[in-house]
């Protein structure tokens, strides 16, 4: 699976996936500062299967109909947290589906995010969530 990491993400987020998923940063691809649609498309047509991003609304603003590239979006952009939620976040990927916006949904128990498992996925109008619970 080819990832892409927003650049509203710590960069640190691809060396923590390097090892499961071919994994490339918006910064690395020349994408800096490009708008989310334009960035969609560009990811697209350069194969990248998913974009990870911490952009709550772009469920609402973006428009995948024709692209194949999904995108997940983790429940913050805090380094620490962010970390705290890998295993979540790989769960999410191996659940992913082509043109899929995944919305994951951890709580608010921020320490028990390292241990969450997925345990269902609803299926809403613009976005799909997948919701976890401690393990």
């Amino acid at each position: 699976m080819r990832v892409l990491v927003d650049e509203c993400l710590p960069r640190q987020l691809k060396g923590w996936l390097a090892r499961y998923f071919d994994v490339a940063t918006v910064y690395e691809m020349g994408w800096a500062n490009v708008k989310n649609g334009k960035l969609l498309q560009a990811a697209n047509e350069t194969g990248s299967d998913v974009l990870i991003t911490a952009d709550k609304n772009m469920r609402y603003q973006q428009n995948f109909d024709g692209l194949r590239i999904s995108a997940v979006v983790v429940p913050t952009n805090r380094k620490r947290l962010v970390q705290k939620c890998i295993s979540a976040l790989r769960q999410s990927l191996d659940n992913l589906q082509p043109g899929q916006k995944v919305v994951m949904d951890l709580g608010n128990d921020v320490n028990a995010w390292d241990s969450m498992r997925l345990h269902a996925i609803e299926r809403e109008q613009e976005h799909t969530t997948h919701k976890f619970k401690q393990a």
